[in-house]
């Protein structure tokens, strides 16, 4: 195969030679007239017209001496078949260059095996030609003739990184988009998106806001209702009023220092799911995978971006000694969707037979009917009509996103109302995520069958493998500050190897190093040994590691970490670590530091354990007599709760 070369004219203009290096000419005109050459293809160009193009205030005979000089270097960089010339015409007849603008033409935007995605911005960025005024008039004429096409690319290239979620390179093409044009709605978006999931939300409402004066001063413009309403759910922050408000919050500031990589495949089928929903075609999804592999990760990135565009969404964390109340899942969900928009257009009947499960329902609608007393199986079939009900009326308003982690650890009773509301909905805009880990879903025979179902229910199944290690790696990097000190060659093989591509085992051991140095668990005799990944069970790494943070943590702290492990949904309720003789500024900075740690982390309703199984190894290092003198103290507390 001929060699092939490859001009880039998007963006700053490079020509990449056959092994995918710059081709560098030592003098910028001879450069400006390959680019021109190339672009007007196989038409033959006149010698007066390239010598007035590039050297115009130059004499005619000093101009032509220069124009035969760079066909001479453009020859030598390419070889003699690149150019076909005669005493008044010159023809460019490379057979084997190709630029970025065929591939624009074309449609060509993404990344292939033997290409990667194609760069995108202004038509020559950066490319000055000093004495060339007709040069640089014939690049804003072309450039004005493929900003349709940009603007049509960078919009097809922000849309893929919305579905993959690449936060980071969506910024980077909306920062080009707003240098093309500083006024574009499909580039602010993509910003405020971008600053949300790096956890500056204030800089994405600046951004908004300084763009929104420049829309009503110059064009007398206002903002779609999508990008005012991403707004508004940005400033909202979840705790300015306790009732119900139409504009819901959508929690950012968590995925501030919190990189997301390699779940881009994973992620596409989330989100590709949420586009469906809103047309009214519902797909839901079941997430497989060990313990620390980015199921929940995964569900809480979806929400934040379907949050933003307006979804109103109600997850549920289940834990295993839940697993034998019935409708404890079910009655979270009721209590997230009665803050939703729509909840109050629910049918008074509903929210009555709804208080019967959940009096704070009637609470919160003093006014509703009493309910009609059922038993048995009718009760359950009237809870699910009224449930359907909640679900109807807040998705009358806006698309609604039900997850459920844990689902093995999910109650029998609310697993069967979530099958019948299932089967009710296959034409609203409802979509269900449901988390849960293979071997312990043959344990729930419920979810089992539901899991026997999927299909049937709408539901895609899909397996969350482990990182890859070339994606293993760019987290490790991308985990440790850039201005400290950074590991070694041997430091970063043993993190790699013990890891083993789980994100949250990859968090803990960073921590562990950046905390203890050479003396980390990675580095220890037992870690150059036995691999720490679960290759049989999370738990055994788990074990290793926790129990490694728990030894270096200050007793204040320590106990802090112990009682949140009893309180488990509760750990936020500060008041209760006065059990510990503890002020609220001495839990609050335990807290703040077991987070840094990453033991804990900001969930979408206040901070939550990582993982259950990182919990449940906190739970058993607290000594015997103090868990049962806790879990006394505890019940007490909560049975003096009016």
């Amino acid at each position: 195969m001929e060699p092939r070369y490859y001009l880039r004219c998007l963006s700053e203009p490079t020509l990449l030679g056959p092994d995918g290096q710059p081709v560098k000419f030592r003098v910028r005109k001879h450069f400006a007239l390959l680019i021109y050459l190339a672009i007007h293809g196989r038409t033959a160009q006149r010698r007066e017209q390239l010598a007035e193009l590039l050297w115009g205030s130059a004499p005619p005979g000093e101009a032509r001496h220069s124009l035969a000089t760079a066909l001479s270097a453009i020859r030598g960089k390419l070889g003699r078949a690149a150019l076909e010339t005669t005493r008044d015409t010159v023809r460019f007849t490379h057979p084997h260059l190709t630029t970025d603008l065929d591939r624009l033409a074309a449609g060509d935007l993404f990344a292939s095996e033997d290409r990667p995605m194609l760069e995108v911005a202004g038509f020559l960025d950066g490319l000055e030609v000093a004495d060339a005024a007709e040069f640089m008039l014939w690049k804003e004429g072309q450039h004005a003739r493929w900003l349709p096409e940009i603007h049509a690319a960078l919009i097809q290239l922000m849309d893929r990184c919305r579905r993959t979620g690449d936060s980071r390179q969506i910024e980077v093409l909306a920062d080009r988009m707003l240098v093309l044009d500083e006024l574009s709605e499909a580039g602010i978006r993509a910003k405020m998106e971008a600053r949300a999931f790096a956890g500056d939300r204030l800089t994405a409402l600046r951004v908004f806001e300084t763009w929104q004066r420049r829309l009503l001063a110059e064009l007398q413009a206002e903002p779609s209702a999508l990008v005012a309403g991403m707004a508004m759910r940005l400033r909202r922050r979840g705790w300015e009023r306790p009732v119900a408000d139409p504009i819901a919050s959508v929690p950012t500031d968590r995925w501030k220092n919190r990189p997301f990589i390699g779940r881009r495949n994973e992620y596409r089928v989330l989100y590709e799911g949420w586009e469906a929903t809103q047309r009214g075609e519902p797909r839901h999804v079941l997430l497989l995978g060990e313990s620390g592999i980015g199921k929940s990760t995964l569900a809480e990135r979806l929400t934040t971006a379907a949050g933003l565009e307006g979804a109103s969404a109600a997850r549920v964390q289940c834990y295993e000694p839940e697993q034998g109340i019935p409708y404890a899942a079910v009655t979270s969900l009721i209590l997230q969707l009665l803050d939703r928009p729509g909840a109050s257009a629910t049918p008074p009947e509903a929210l009555a037979e709804l208080s019967r499960t959940v009096p704070e329902v009637r609470r919160r609608f003093p006014s509703i009917p009493p309910a009609v007393e059922s038993e048995g199986e009718a009760s359950r079939i009237r809870l699910t009509e009224a449930f359907h009900e909640l679900l109807t009326a807040v998705a009358e308003e806006h698309p609604v996103i039900l997850i459920i982690d844990d689902l093995h650890f999910t109650d029998d009773a609310s697993l069967a109302v979530l099958h019948l509301v299932l089967r009710k909905s296959r034409r609203q805009p409802l979509q269900v995520v449901l988390l849960t880990r293979s071997e312990e879903l043959l344990k729930s025979p419920s979810a089992a069958r539901l899991r026997e179902n999927a299909t049937a229910l709408g539901f895609a199944v899909l397996e969350v493998p482990p990182l890859t290690e070339d994606e293993t790696e760019e987290l490790i990097r991308s985990l440790v500050p850039a201005e400290g000190p950074q590991p070694g060659p041997t430091v970063r093989r043993r993190l790699l190897q013990g890891s083993a591509g789980y994100p949250m085992v990859a968090e803990l051991l960073v921590q562990d190093w950046l905390e203890h140095g050479d003396r980390c668990l990675a580095l220890s005799v037992t870690a150059m040994t036995t691999e720490l990944a679960p290759q049989a069970g999370s738990a055994a790494a788990y074990h290793a590691i926790v129990d490694r943070v728990m030894r270096s943590l200050d007793p204040t702290t320590r106990n802090v970490l112990s009682l949140a492990s009893i309180l488990g949904s509760r750990l936020n309720d500060v008041s209760k670590y006065a059990l510990l003789d503890l002020t609220m500024g001495q839990t609050m900075a335990s807290l703040a530091r077991l987070t840094d740690l990453r033991l804990l982390r900001d969930g979408a309703h206040g901070l939550e354990f990582v993982n259950e199984l990182v919990r449940g190894q906190v739970y058993t290092a607290t000594p015997k007599s103090l868990r049962k003198s806790l879990h006394g103290s505890i019940a007490n507390l909560l049975l003096a709760d009016p």
